[in-house]
């Protein structure tokens, strides 16, 4: 009996230092860290436009001591952007950018701030099902919790689909605290992004930043031609204005088919409006703005050089791009989306006579002509880029000139563009 129960008590023994070796291997392979510690490697990030006005707030986080990753579809558009602890308002230039995806959304920049707390993208993991995300609140973290999908593979990527609140741009972690990707929004659709994807982008990144600037115009996406486009549709709720587009303005030309094509101008308001002078939008403040709201600030995030053509001047229904004054404009460059339409007026020799000797111009006989018989805003030429005409709607334009407008001339019943279409030959 005695015999027996000695072997019961060893068995008991050796099963429990078993099991207790099996617990110990288990802390040694769960990976160490924590929610301060993950904190630490994230970012806010602010965008600004060309005239250092503020575009928009996203997130990124930090993948090496100076190096940043975020969704490349955030920072196009930007002229500048400005990097922060996660949250807090702090904020530091970016230098510019060292790599960038656009298949995959994704772009390194270069940060002045180093941080040695970057997170560790050989150490990530995507086999996680439950994740979380952190933000700080009253400068208290706080940490939320979510579900993601199957993993979905293809040559290019693989990612997890997510529905919830989980903000674009910020990591995603398991709950070993492990990186388990990047969050992002492509079409109104989250997904999480396998962290392999940036480390491969890490791989292949420049040595000498480069502008954030120039990611403006990185696309794969093949826009029509404009040999193909016979003109365009603007429709209001006032009515539809059509208008054609110089070839002798290129860049305005094909700036204004890409805007088109990319649905910038729907639910845009016609912010400013004044009688025998113009009506002007495509001012992306506009878009979400209250009544009190100060508008006509915000366009795509980039400025077009100035192209003054003699023989597109400011007559009657002619387009030209808005630009900012000259104290906040010391480059002279036309707004990227903004654009008015020349309602005008009348006006006589002995008044074209007087702005040529105010601007020092000389008026063609064509110009005196358009100006005397059909009416425009002399005034403006030399000034500013006119670039298209009013082929059809011409009514339609006068009636929303000739509305009721209080501050900075903005219309008291909103008037608001759909949507432009192409009108293709």
């Amino acid at each position: 009996m005695y015999k027996s129960l000695f072997y019961i008590i060893i068995a008991i023994v050796l099963i429990s230092c078993q099991s207790k070796s099996n617990r110990q291997q288990t802390v040694i392979d769960t990976f160490k860290g924590s929610y301060q510690t993950n904190v630490k490697g994230i970012v806010s990030l602010r965008t600004f436009d060309h005239y250092t006005r503020r575009l928009d707030d996203s997130y990124g986080f930090y993948v090496a001591p100076n190096l940043v990753v975020t969704n490349l579809s955030f920072i196009q558009g930007a002229a500048k952007v400005k990097a922060s602890p996660m949250d807090l308002e702090d904020f530091s230039l970016v230098q510019g950018f060292v790599a960038y995806d656009v298949n995959l959304d994704l772009v390194l920049l270069k940060v002045s701030r180093r941080n040695l707390n970057y997170l560790s993208l050989k150490d990530a993991t995507f086999k996680a099902d439950s994740v979380y995300q952190l933000y700080r609140k009253n400068r208290k973290l706080y940490v939320t919790d979510g579900v993601c999908g199957q993993v979905t593979l293809n040559d290019s990527l693989s990612f997890k689909n997510y529905e919830g609140n989980f903000k674009p741009g910020k990591p995603v972690f398991a709950k070993s605290h492990r990186l388990a990707g990047l969050l992002q929004d492509t079409d109104g659709k989250k997904r999480i992004l396998e962290s392999k994807w940036i480390r491969q982008l890490t791989d292949r990144m420049e040595k000498t930043p480069k502008s954030i600037y120039d990611l403006r115009n990185k696309s794969n996406k093949v826009y029509i031609s404009h040999t193909k486009v016979k003109g365009f549709r603007i429709k209001t709720n006032m009515g539809n204005i059509e208008i054609a587009l110089s070839d002798k303005t290129p860049k305005y030309r094909d700036n204004f088919i890409k805007l088109v094509s990319d649905n910038f101008y729907d639910s845009l308001l016609v912010h400013r409006v004044i009688k025998d002078f113009l009506v002007q939008t495509g001012a992306a403040d506009t878009k979400y703005a209250k009544k009190d709201d100060v508008v006509g600030w915000q366009g795509p995030g980039y400025t077009l050089k100035m192209n003054i053509q003699p023989d597109l001047f400011h007559k009657r229904g002619m387009i030209a791009a808005s630009k900012l004054p000259e104290d906040r404009n010391k480059h002279n460059r036309s707004d990227g989306s903004q654009f008015y339409i020349v309602a005008g007026r009348h006006f006589n020799d002995a008044e074209l006579n007087d702005l040529e000797a105010e601007k020092g111009i000389k008026y063609s006989a064509a110009q005196r002509k358009a100006y005397t018989s059909v009416g425009g805003a002399p005034y403006l030429d030399g000034d500013y880029t006119v670039f298209g005409w009013v082929t059809k709607g011409m009514d339609v334009v006068d009636r929303i000139a000739a509305v009721k407008t209080y501050s900075v001339d903005r219309p008291v019943n909103e008037i608001r563009i759909s949507t432009i279409e192409l009108i293709k030959k």
